[in-house]
């Protein structure tokens, strides 16, 4: 994937602005909030995988527009992404890095999917491509490679 470093999040209709920014998890039975991998992949420089984009909420989609189209995010917890080139400085500040790359996934409108139209609110800000599923014949190549005793 680039060659580069890639943090993955999956969505679902459960997300929230919060479980996008932030990560919980229990250290010595105390609850401890953790950067999510978005944040750690805006910090770092490394690829956002987002898969099923398709089935977050609107007011998720619409954080994650607001994000890819000019660099901001205010984090659940007062924090604010900003773009590498700003001026801003502080505590709360976190400046993107400037190799931060997003790649979605997102399922195609309509049955039998049954997410939310993804491509209608974000598709004019990303490259999108239709991948079709694999032929019977190259998914059995690809299997075999894996496991060459696979039988035909």
């Amino acid at each position: 994937l680039l060659n580069k470093p890639r943090e993955y999040i999956q969505l679902n209709r459960d997300t929230t602005v919060q479980t996008l920014t932030l990560q919980p998890s229990v250290r010595e039975g105390v609850i401890i909030y953790d950067d999510s991998p978005l944040v750690q992949a805006v910090k770092s420089g490394n690829i956002l995988v987002i898969d099923e984009a398709d089935k977050a909420p609107t007011n998720v989609t619409c954080i994650l527009k607001s994000l890819v189209e000019s660099g901001e995010m205010i984090l659940s917890d007062g924090r604010r992404i900003v773009p590498s080139n700003s001026s801003e400085e502080g505590d709360n500040i976190i400046k993107m890095h400037p190799q931060f790359r997003t790649i979605v996934l997102a399922n195609r409108p309509g049955f039998p999917f049954l997410g939310n139209d993804f491509f209608g609110a974000l598709g004019d800000l990303f490259s999108c491509h239709a991948v079709d599923n694999p032929t019977m014949e190259s998914e059995l190549a690809m299997l075999k490679q894996y496991g060459p005793d696979v039988s035909d």
